[in-house]
């Protein structure tokens, strides 16, 4: 395991957690990519530090992670795919459910079986499937649910 520490971001935060964002995104199995690098830039400053509490997962003085979250969903978890399989997305995951211990919901691609794992692991269980046709890359995706919001 990597070793990272957890902090809240910042909006100066916003290029670096791009950075991570858009390869990690391009790198899901069979999800198309629909946004550019500064479409996600402008998401990233202009949607998810304003209405989520985000934190970064830095390893050293490099951003190599992201988690969004709000009172009840885990909206955004990404790791910069450099840094997969180093227990950088088990940390932000399990910091998220630290901070919302009532409980989290979030979707997640039918296709990123790895997220999935990652999830089940932490107790998470699948509640919907979806052919995808509500989200924007119209990808079947499966909503989860922790621990009491079934």
């Amino acid at each position: 395991m990597t070793d990272v520490t957890i902090r809240p971001a910042t909006q100066d935060d916003a290029a670096a957690i791009a950075r991570i964002y858009t390869p990690a995104r391009a790198a899901m199995p069979g999800v198309p990519v629909i946004h550019t690098a500064e479409e996600d830039l402008w998401f990233i400053t202009n949607r998810m530090l304003p209405d989520c509490t985000v934190v970064v997962a830095e390893s050293g003085d490099v951003i190599c992670g992201v988690a969004a979250y709000t009172d009840t969903w885990l909206e955004q978890l990404y790791v910069d795919p450099a840094h997969h399989r180093k227990g950088i997305g088990l940390t932000l995951l399990n910091h998220a459910m630290r901070e919302r211990p009532g409980g989290l919901e979030l979707w997640v691609f039918q296709s990123n079986t790895p997220a999935h794992r990652l999830y089940e692991s932490r107790g998470f269980r699948c509640v919907e499937l979806t052919d995808g046709q509500s989200n924007e890359e119209k990808c079947p995706d499966a909503r989860y649910s922790w621990p009491g919001n079934l």
